[in-house]
């Protein structure tokens, strides 16, 4: 066994690490309950649009696909386990193609790197719209290289800037950061001095290509009052004060989920790289211009946002991960200093702890949580609950010809019951517009139902008065254990009456 390991070639030690890291993924993969965004997203499928409110429309269409399969939680993780699978291998061969002269474990660390952080991992198994941008922005910066250096030898690149077109509308329609990658293209052509491939059919050909995919999102917002897009430049911006203390937690917030290793030392080689600034240009600076370029307008972006409001670990997970083949150069150059591999082996002890613990804890929970304070209690007891108000509902329509819905207090709760109470409607009771409007429609004047509360055994609801029903009576509770012990519940009421907000 030892002399296996000894001989291992990078490439088949590469593919043993994705599948190990894969089969743990899938084992997590098959009881765990869909968790918001999962159920949100699977929503889109089961509710086939051009585009939505809140995100482009691949995440929606690659779920349409596998719904006509499966609607299993392991079949609504597969295309995602797939993608971060290939995200992966196309990792290890662009770390080769970036930096062919140096160490030939350099594509093995880069992947070793973006298996270590918890972050990854969970994105590598629950469909984002950061699942597919992964792939497809490691794709861009591939196809950017090839046009790069076809064009400094004086080959033709039209093919490259088709494929770059292609991958551009893929982005664009898989989340609407991608634009970022926009500035990645141009920061490429400026450091690669090929600023006259402009003038040449190439680009705008590309550009083209990329319109005609990204269109139907378009057509969407058009039908609907550029409502996706409106939000999104809101979004993250509705505090008017920039405050450097939540740019500080965004970041310890990424420190946690990417871990030392690819946060930490990711920075270090950042700032390395840009040490370089005045010599990207130059042919050995090659692969750091285009990880730079790719990297900095996300992280940058983010960083700067997260003043306004706290940055969600997941949305810059493009840009660490398109820094770890030179974060993985600058490890293995600085290996030999010893305060390093001390530090490398206690961060990897941190992310395989972690690791371990996370998707542990999908697989089969072990953690012994005391009553009614399991920090994870948002991961349990929804399909249970969404089938529970499903009967209730059908139980009222019995009794009552007027039509009866499941009545929820915002869109988190009412993506998990939409989806397992499926094709139950769903109204959402907050002020803010979201995609269960568009889907079943805003709540109406005398709408009655089953409303669902979490948590707590001793929830209730306010009635009389505008946004309010004219009564509730409790039906009953569901408290959900896990391990034995009670970790939040389930509380359903018959209501009648809805009244508007004036």
């Amino acid at each position: 066994m030892k002399r296996f390991f000894q001989t291992l070639p990078p490439f088949k030690a590469t593919l043993l690490l994705i599948l190990a890291t894969t089969l743990v993924r899938i084992a997590a993969s098959i009881n765990a309950e869909l968790t918001t965004d999962e159920a949100h997203y699977a929503l889109y499928g089961y509710h086939l649009d051009w585009s939505y409110f809140d995100h482009p429309s691949l995440i929606g269409w690659l779920q349409a696909l596998m719904l006509n399969f499966s609607s299993s939680e392991l079949a609504m993780r597969f295309i995602p386990l797939l993608l971060f699978a290939a995200a992966s291998v196309v990792l290890y061969k662009l770390s080769v193609k970036l930096f062919p002269n140096e160490s030939r474990w350099l594509g093995f660390v880069s992947v070793a790197l973006m298996q270590s952080a918890v972050m990854l991992q969970l994105i590598g198994m629950a469909m984002l719209p950061d699942s597919p941008l992964l792939l497809l922005g490691l794709l861009v910066v591939w196809v950017l290289h090839d046009i790069v250096k076809d064009g400094q030898a004086g080959k033709n690149t039209l093919r490259y800037w088709l494929w770059l077109g292609l991958l551009l509308g893929l982005a664009g329609i898989s989340k609407y950061t991608a634009v970022t990658l926009v500035l990645t293209v141009l920061l490429a052509l400026h450091f690669g001095r090929k600023w006259r491939q402009v003038l040449s059919p190439g680009p705008w050909l590309a550009v083209i290509v990329a319109g005609v995919v990204i269109l139907p999102v378009l057509y969407w917002n058009y039908k609907h009052e550029w409502l996706s897009i409106l939000f999104q430049l809101h979004h993250g911006t509705a505090k008017l004060d920039w405050q450097f203390k939540r740019l500080i937690i965004s970041q310890a917030g990424q420190l946690i989920v990417y871990g030392p290793l690819l946060f930490g030392f990711g920075w270090v080689a950042l700032v390395s790289g840009l040490k370089r600034w005045g010599a990207l240009a130059q042919a050995e600076n090659h692969g750091t211009m285009l990880l730079l370029a790719a990297a900095l307008p996300l992280l940058l972006l983010f960083a700067w946002n997260s003043g306004y409001e706290m940055t969600l670990p997941h949305w810059t997970s493009f840009g660490w991960l398109v820094l770890a083949p030179l974060t993985a150069r600058w490890l293995i150059k600085a290996w030999h200093k010893r305060w390093l591999r001390n530090t490398v082996y206690v961060s990897a002890a941190y992310s395989v702890l972690l690791n371990a613990a996370i998707l542990g804890q999908l697989i089969s929970p072990w953690l012994p949580f005391a009553e009614n304070n399991n920090p994870l209690k948002d991961l349990y007891g929804w399909k249970a609950a969404a089938q529970h108000a499903a009967a209730l509902r059908g139980e009222m329509n019995m009794v009552n010809p007027d039509e009866a819905y499941i009545f929820v207090e915002n869109w988190t709760q009412g993506s998990r019951l939409g989806w397992y109470a499926r094709p139950a409607p769903i109204m959402v009771l907050d002020d803010k517009i979201n995609q269960f409007d568009i889907w079943f429609g805003s709540p109406k004047n005398n709408m009655r139902g089953i409303l669902v509360l979490w948590p707590g055994e001793t929830a209730q609801p306010e009635t009389g008065g505008p946004g309010h029903f004219a009564k509730c009576a409790l039906h009953d509770r569901m408290p959900v254990k896990v391990k034995g012990r009670v970790s939040s519940t389930f509380s359903f009421y018959a209501c009648e009456g809805y009244q508007l907000k004036d």
